[in-house]
């Protein structure tokens, strides 16, 4: 008989291969979940613990684990100021966990890209995507699979 764990756990491995399939990287799971990792975090703490329960309650449960992982509370979130920005922070979050170099031949925006259309898909709503990018800097925006509506 199945438990939970093991349901969420199926269900995890499921997207994490979906995606490095749609990647073009099929096999590559491990580095796959990085990128989601890193991608996860450097959202979630640009963006407000508000809009962060938000992303929480449309997420699966082994992503809600990978997106609260070493969080740390801030009253105000990390201030971005542009893309290449944005960029760095992914790239430091992959070398925590052990990834300092994709041999994959995509541009990290290409990779933010592809897991924000990713999440969109299977995840979150329009509308909750539409949030985050606009709490983004005006560049990073058009990695969001929604247009970004300014408030």
């Amino acid at each position: 008989m199945a438990t939970y764990f093991d349901k969420f756990s199926q269900e995890a491995n499921e997207y994490i291969k979906h995606l490095a399939e749609n990647m073009g990287h099929p096999g590559e799971e491990e580095k796959t979940l990085i990128v989601v990792r890193a991608v996860l975090h450097a959202l979630r703490d640009r963006i407000t613990i508000s809009e962060s329960f938000h992303v929480l309650s449309q997420l699966p449960m082994i992503l809600r684990g990978i997106y609260v992982d070493q969080w740390q509370y801030r009253e105000e979130p990390l201030k971005i100021e542009n893309l290449e920005a944005f960029k760095e922070v992914v790239k430091q979050e992959q070398a925590k966990y052990g990834e300092t170099e994709f041999d994959w031949g995509q541009h990290t925006e290409d990779l933010i890209s592809m897991v924000l259309t990713s999440l969109g898909t299977r995840y979150l709503t329009e509308g909750q995507l539409q949030h985050i990018a606009t709490q983004m800097p005006k560049d990073l925006q058009p990695l969001f699979p929604v247009q970004a509506q300014n408030r």
